[in-house]
């Protein structure tokens, strides 16, 4: 497996319905906040808009969006 493209992004939820179809993917899942009901994944690039597409119809799905850790005009 090669990491060429991969991107973080944050997928905000409500419900345990949207991680039970994330560890159907091939994600990889680096943390799970349940109280704040979020989760944040690391994936290729070219699975963002399957992904997006799969969550969209997933009863508890909020919003997805990719991490402000890789916006290159941030300096942290």
């Amino acid at each position: 497996m090669t990491y060429t493209n991969r991107m973080s992004y944050v997928v905000y939820y409500r419900g345990n319905q949207v991680l039970k179809k994330l560890e159907q993917f091939p994600v990889e899942i680096s943390y799970i906040s349940k109280k704040l009901s979020y989760a944040i994944l690391y994936m290729d690039k070219e699975l963002e808009h399957k992904i997006r597409k799969t969550l969209r119809f997933t009863k508890g799905f909020k919003f997805f969006e990719p991490s402000k850790t890789f916006d290159e005009s941030l300096n942290f």
